[in-house]
């Protein structure tokens, strides 16, 4: 699964000014997302992470400030777990239909714009209740996945997967030695 990013156009950037066009075509909903330090939404469910879910809504969300850990999951895909560190100059992250997702800021927060397009169907009392993994078997079990990594790297936007199959039974571990 490739996942899809809208990216940004870059008017000018200056040390004091960033002015770019973020626009996202069909989209009618701008969500503002301000997220305070360490700020988790949807917030757990005692030790259970949560997830949204839209059924008439595409999410883009672009970074304005700071940087977003972005968790989806979405158990039809053939790799179902995907991790994305997003910032602003990876675009706007499309998050499809069906999918499970969450996000997570750091010590010091961030602001996301959400330009979402709505179907007619759209209900915003319907579209934003939080998902436990207490009580979805099948989304717990997507989210057992080895994740694909999504990250910011040389310019350019990177899909990392680690295979780590067999590596652990061979692994030699030595005792730590207490520095004087």
């Amino acid at each position: 699964m490739l996942l899809h990013f809208v990216p940004i156009n870059v008017f000018r950037e200056t040390p004091q000014v960033s002015f770019f066009d973020a626009g996202v075509n069909g989209s009618n909903g701008a969500d503002v997302v301000i997220h305070h330090k360490n700020a988790i939404s949807p917030p757990d469910d005692g030790n259970f992470e949560q997830y949204y879910i839209h059924n008439h809504q595409v999410d883009h969300n672009l970074v304005i400030e700071g940087s977003r850990k972005f968790t989806l999951i979405n158990p039809k895909w053939d790799e179902p777990h995907h991790v994305i560190f997003l910032n602003r100059a990876m675009g706007a992250l499309q998050i499809p239909i069906g999918t499970y997702h969450r996000s997570e800021s750091g010590k010091e927060g961030s602001i996301v714009l959400n330009q979402a397009t709505r179907d007619d169907m759209f209900d915003q009392r319907k579209e934003f209740s939080p998902v436990s993994l207490r009580s979805n078997k099948q989304l717990r079990k997507a989210r057992q996945a080895h994740p694909v990594y999504w990250i910011w790297e040389e310019e350019r936007i990177k899909r990392v997967k680690l295979d780590c199959k067999g590596y652990s039974k061979n692994i030699k571990l030595e005792p730590l030695k207490t520095a004087h």
